[in-house]
């Protein structure tokens, strides 16, 4: 096997390691966040929010969080969800952009669904 394909596969491997363990690490952070006044926010569409979605999230999707960030305290932790992860990295970014920095990306909405938040 070539050398570059196995380095390849160790990084794609690292990578995705890395990623899951940044999303545990802040499933484990969201009930001390939520008691602090943190808001769950679902970039998901409307439509998919409404099929299903975390008791307690609001719906805020990725191609109005822009103009609806307003909604948003700044001063209040904020927990991104979506369908897989990659929308919710991307709201982080545009939030952080704009002045927020107590946001988390909790990765998928369903992930959510597992932590007590009570």
């Amino acid at each position: 096997m070539n050398e570059n394909i196995i380095y390849a596969f160790i990084a794609v491997i690292v990578y995705f390691a890395y990623k899951k363990y940044t999303q545990y690490k802040v499933l484990k952070l969201v009930p001390s966040l939520l008691s602090q006044g943190g808001k769950i926010v679902d970039v998901r569409t409307k439509e998919e929010f409404v099929s299903s979605h975390k008791d307690g999230s609001i719906n805020i999707p990725i191609v109005s969080l822009e103009k609806e960030m307003i909604e948003l305290d700044k001063n209040k932790p904020i927990i991104l969800c979506c369908a897989s992860g990659g929308r919710s990295a991307l709201a982080k970014r545009k939030l952080i952009a704009n002045g927020f920095e107590n946001v988390h990306n909790a990765g998928t909405w369903k992930a959510l669904l597992k932590v007590d938040t009570l």
